[in-house]
């Protein structure tokens, strides 16, 4: 069967695109998870996208399916064997200072701007036109597609859990429409690291920083004794550094602010880290505290775990990262979120064995609250080799080669599949950053390619 693949996208590109901006405007950052909130177990605005998107799967003919808000699907065919992909409709927290409103999903310079049309509204908007135009072309298909619909995956993926614990069927093939093109095969390992301790001294009132482990914070504050002149030290530190940042008086407590650049986690070296920055200046102050010594000693600027002993550099998986995110200190305790990453050739029990013993001299403990064992895939298998032979040839990139990454994607959540697009390497990309954005000409020659990949995968 000859098929146009652009062509067809082309056709729906208005209603494409119209699809989108209704799931941008919609926030969907977690609140809190409670299981017993009937329907929206991660909050109203998750609840409130996984509707949407299923009623536009509704109203274009499929079948769908809501568990209870974790998440859901879209599917389409009866056979037996069956090709997957999995998107997710939550995103991570805005952040600040947006030239567009993180949920306004307007257009300027044929780019949407708004939190998740990249991470991962939009690629899950593209893999659903790719199964919607091979519906309604009424194609031939040897197996089913479902197009799974995640609520939780910026946070514990709760929601896939959930999921294949009710339908637990595993894809003969299948995509994460939610990394990069032209196709990742391997994955870091991702842990959430606590690090806890008691908040000694008489300086720090309270200390926080940071939304998420997997971000890198832009911003961090520190309430502070006055038992010096801190507003005039944290003015001229911020003028001797050139940070952004801003002091006032709280009932004769001094609050201080830095600001910093967020990042992806996996990828702190493009940030600027804010709880980093607010480090320096309690260090160049003195300040007396066991915290203190910690982050000078293990933490501070230092995004390859040297600090700590733990960095570690292989040759195709590249470095472990390390991503201090989180910082919580109030009322006598602190708890730290290291976001840590690691490659090929690490033994994760090894690395949580040296940051206890790092710590601990520093009366701090380390909890592991989250491990995702690290993900790879034959470069060479079929599925490998057919996905990239439809990436070739509507990039004309004949000399493109699988890669990997430090993010971490559903390919791990569902066996046979690999993390396949939507961002083109020679693009900038804006994920888990302020104004965040996807060109309007990427996401359309993404959804040519995934329609032409589900039709190989499923023909």
């Amino acid at each position: 069967m000859s098929i146009n693949f652009k062509q067809e996208v082309l056709k729906r590109k208005d209603q494409l695109i119209k699809d989108l901006q209704d799931l941008i405007k919609i926030n969907s950052e977690l609140t809190t998870f409670d299981p017993k909130r009937q329907g929206a177990p991660f909050g109203h605005g998750t609840k409130e996208a996984l509707d949407l998107m299923l009623s536009i799967g509704k109203r274009d003919g499929f079948e769908t399916v809501n568990l209870e808000g974790y998440a859901g699907h879209i599917e389409y065919g009866k056979q037996q064997e069956w090709v997957g992909m999995i998107g997710h409709l939550d995103v991570v927290p805005a952040g600040n200072d947006w030239t567009y409103p993180p949920y306004g999903a307007e257009i300027h310079d044929n780019k949407m701007y708004g939190r998740g049309t990249e991470d991962d509204k939009g690629p899950t908007i593209a893999a659903y036109y790719a199964l919607k135009i091979l519906k309604e072309l009424n194609v031939p298909l040897s197996k089913r597609i479902k197009l799974i619909l995640g609520n939780d995956e910026e946070t514990a993926w709760r929601c896939v859990r959930h999921y294949f614990s009710v339908y637990p069927e595993s894809p003969v093939s299948g995509f994460i429409p939610d990394a990069d093109f032209p196709l990742i095969y391997a994955e870091k390992g991702i842990s959430r690291i606590f690090v806890e301790g008691k908040l000694d001294g008489n300086d720090i009132i309270e200390i926080h920083g940071g939304f998420r482990d997997n971000m890198v914070p832009d911003y961090a504050t520190a309430l502070l004794n006055p038992t010096q002149d801190y507003a005039s030290h944290f003015q001229l530190f911020l003028s001797k550094k050139g940070y952004e940042g801003s002091v006032t008086q709280e009932k004769g407590k001094i609050l201080v602010k830095v600001v910093g650049k967020s990042a992806h986690g996996s990828t702190p070296q493009f940030g600027e880290n804010a709880i980093d920055r607010l480090f320096e200046f309690l260090i160049e102050t003195n300040v007396s505290s066991q915290l203190v010594s910690l982050v000078k000693n293990q933490l501070i600027h230092d995004h390859l775990g040297k600090k700590l002993g733990v960095a570690y550099h292989d040759h195709e998986m590249g470095d472990l990262t390390n991503n201090f995110g989180v910082i919580i200190a109030e009322k006598g305790t602190y708890q730290i979120h290291l976001n840590l990453r690691y490659p090929n050739g690490v033994s994760f029990d090894e690395v949580v064995s040296t940051l206890s013993k790092q710590f601990k001299p520093y009366g701090a403990t380390v909890t592991v609250d989250k491990h995702q064992l690290l993900l790879y895939k034959d470069p060479n298998s079929d599925l490998v080799k057919k996905l990239m032979s439809v990436y070739v040839k509507h990039t004309g990139d004949k000399a493109a080669k699988p890669i990997n990454i430090g993010g971490g994607t559903f390919a791990r959540a569902m066996p046979n599949c690999v993390a396949f697009g939507p961002h083109f390497l020679d693009k900038p990309t804006f994920i888990h950053q302020k104004n965040e954005f996807i060109g309007i000409d990427e996401l359309i020659l993404a959804t040519i390619i995934y329609t032409e990949a589900l039709y190989e995968l499923a023909k």
